[in-house]
């Protein structure tokens, strides 16, 4: 490498990092209306198969399924979860409600059919704050 080489070269390796947070600072403003934004996430495992993803936490008219939306059996991204209306499945019973991403509109699934935890108890490691939902 040429000294002119070089001394163009310094001030850009120099340049690159700066530029780079000032780029990551900038993402969340660059987000499309109505995506979510949460401080954290976890995955989790849906056991079940067909289960609905709804707009809102909970089971009534007011709270309908998302269009044609159901996932199961497979890893999806929790951001937090809610108590609301209890599900009942076979032996398991839960009233807590897990707000998911697995791929396609952000939702909301009951805990029932999340691994992990106990009946009426909510999914260990997501987030119980009403901040992140």
């Amino acid at each position: 490498m040429t000294n002119t080489l070089r001394a163009l070269a310094r001030p850009l390796r120099r340049a690159v990092p700066a530029g780079v947070f000032a780029a990551a600072a900038a993402l969340p403003l660059l987000a499309p209306a109505g995506a979510h934004a949460t401080t954290s996430s976890t995955q989790v495992y849906v056991w079940a198969t067909d289960v609905n993803v709804r707009a809102c936490a909970g089971v009534s008219a007011s709270c309908p399924p998302i269009g044609l939306a159901q996932i199961g059996q497979r890893w999806v991204t929790a951001f937090c979860q809610v108590r609301s209306t209890e599900v009942v499945d076979g032996p398991y019973y839960n009233n807590w409600w897990v707000k998911v991403d697995a791929g396609g509109p952000v939702g909301w699934i009951s805990a029932v059919y999340v691994r992990g935890g106990d009946n009426d108890q909510p999914v260990p490691g997501v987030s119980t704050s009403g901040i992140d939902c």
